[in-house]
């Protein structure tokens, strides 16, 4: 019943095709290496995604790194026909699809550096939840790392008793569109109803708040699915201890604890003497987390928690953060970080590395380089410190900024290298398949990006096959025909020769931000 209902469900509402930045192979390898464990290089990997969908995740990183290995499961037929459907049309000869149940799958799959299972663990019944572990046990290498995202507790408690609400409203109806829409009408009734004085009412509006961004896929799969368990981690980490599995960490750093507790909770539990997983947990019961994308690795693995400058090298980092102001007089330097939070750095050399990071927007730079950039700088003053105790701090710095969610850390540079000055300009293959259906963009972040309608012509137009002349002709061409309108001042431009000076004034600014938002690949 439970696969019956999946099945037509997935058919009927299909996933939005999205790649998904936290399952980025480099960043899942960059986690593991902090933790010293030897995770594989991305560009010769071997990696198994369950439950992919339309295959687009699978797809952004295909292209990425041409010579590893990908393998994509579902069980929708409908979702494996786009996804071999986009794979043709990119040509991205080192993907494959296999339809079939996880619970199905064996012996023949080989190997895998990295399992992906998003958004499917909490999702399916029992036995496909033990598969999906039996599944990273059997086919994971030694330095391998599981990602699987899951619902969980103590947060998901109140979500769940909306899903319980909402099923309850569509019991007896066999259609997922009026399920849908009498969930929304549900949704309504509640908003109006609820009292904003109680904490209950305060809860219910913000919650529905958030629902109201989500599309109808969102809400068919999350709340009106037969199956949606969450968990607790400890719960999560137990089944997975049954198959020789344990716990690497998150694949957002930034939400892990990794220096324990904040002071007063520490002195507000009597008892913590807590590992890793334990602090976890007890930070889940104060912050009400609703979801998590763990990582596993094989227990037998060693692992080294007391990280050195060492396990950053091969490591390369990224700034996640702008400068706001730098260290003036007495006061510290000011950072915004990725959703708009400041962050304050008092110590002069580390606001220095912080600035010349962020200097350089998304572009990453080896750790190795910046570490010894700066320990240059450092040391040159008379009352330096020892060389290697300088090194070892700047490391620890860059660490410390990675678990505080400011840079990000990855194996090799992230994706596609930045494309030189190209006589012919290409785009990767996946978005200009992306493009030219209408979809949204996967960026070599795995970002998903909604291009206006003359960058999205552009995208589809750079196949390597057209100088700058040829691609503007063709661009005033698709104006000139009506495809793609052209304002100034806020009317069309209508004059075939208007068309073309405006469009050879936009053209380098356009291919400019191809480039800064990787999109374009070398050669």
């Amino acid at each position: 019943m439970g696969h019956h209902h999946e099945i037509t469900s997935y058919e009927a509402v299909p996933y939005p095709p999205y790649s998904f930045p936290a399952t980025h192979i480099a960043r899942l390898g960059a986690i593991g290496r902090v933790f010293s464990l030897a995770t594989a290089d991305p560009r010769e990997a071997r990696v198994l995604e369950l439950g992919c969908g339309s295959g687009i995740n699978v797809l952004a990183m295909a292209q990425l790194y041409p010579g590893a290995d990908f393998v994509g499961v579902d069980i929708s037929a409908g979702h494996i026909r786009l996804a071999d459907e986009a794979r043709s049309a990119t040509g991205l000869g080192n993907a494959r699809f296999i339809q079939a149940n996880i619970a199905d799958l064996g012996g023949d799959l080989g190997l895998f550096d990295y399992i992906i299972a998003h958004g499917v663990y909490s999702w399916v019944p029992a036995e496909v939840r033990e598969a999906i572990l039996r599944l990273c046990h059997e086919h994971l290498q030694p330095g391998g790392v599981g990602y699987l995202s899951y619902n969980c507790l103590p947060g998901w408690r109140m979500r769940g008793a909306l899903r319980d609400m909402m099923r309850m409203h569509t019991r007896g109806l066999k259609d997922i569109e009026t399920q849908i829409a009498r969930s929304k009408a549900l949704l309504e009734f509640l908003a109006a109803s609820c009292d904003e004085d109680t904490a209950y009412g305060r809860y219910l509006r913000q919650e529905l708040a958030a629902l109201g961004a989500e599309d109808d896929a969102y809400l068919a799969h999350e709340f009106l699915e037969e199956n949606n368990d969450a968990f607790y981690l400890t719960e999560f980490l137990e089944a997975a201890a049954a198959h020789h599995l344990a716990y690497l960490g998150e694949a957002d750093p930034a939400t892990m604890a990794v220096d324990g507790l904040p002071v007063r909770a520490a002195q507000a539990l009597p008892a913590a003497d807590l590992d890793l997983p334990g602090t976890e947990q007890y930070m889940d019961f104060a912050r009400n987390r609703v979801f998590r994308s763990t990582l596993l690795y094989h227990s037998s693995a060693a692992l080294n928690r007391d990280i050195d400058t060492a396990s950053l090298s091969g490591l390369e980092v990224t700034a996640l953060v702008t400068l706001k102001h730098p260290i003036r007089d007495n006061e510290p330097a000011v950072f915004t970080g990725p959703h708009g939070k400041e962050i304050t750095v008092t110590d002069r050399h580390e606001a220095g590395i912080l600035a010349r990071l962020a200097a350089a927007g998304r572009h990453s730079f080896p750790c190795e380089e910046v570490i010894e950039e700066a320990a240059r700088a450092q040391t040159a003053a008379p009352a330096a410190g020892d060389p290697s105790a300088v090194r070892a701090a700047i490391g620890r710095f860059l660490r410390r900024s990675y678990f505080r969610g400011m840079v990000d850390l990855t194996v090799g540079p992230l994706g596609a290298p930045a494309a030189g000055e190209t006589g012919k300009p290409c785009a990767l293959p996946l978005a200009r398949w992306q493009s030219a259906q209408g979809f949204r963009v996967s960026s070599h972040r795995l970002e998903m990006l909604q291009p206006d309608p003359f960058v999205r012509k552009l995208i589809v137009l750079c196949d390597g096959t057209r100088d700058r002349a040829a691609l503007i002709e063709d661009l005033a061409g698709a104006v000139n025909q009506g495809e793609l309108q052209l304002q100034e001042h806020g009317w069309p431009v209508q004059d075939p020769g208007r068309v073309r000076f405006l469009i050879d004034k936009i053209y380098d600014g356009s291919l400019g931000k191809l480039r800064r938002i990787g999109l374009l690949k070398n050669g």
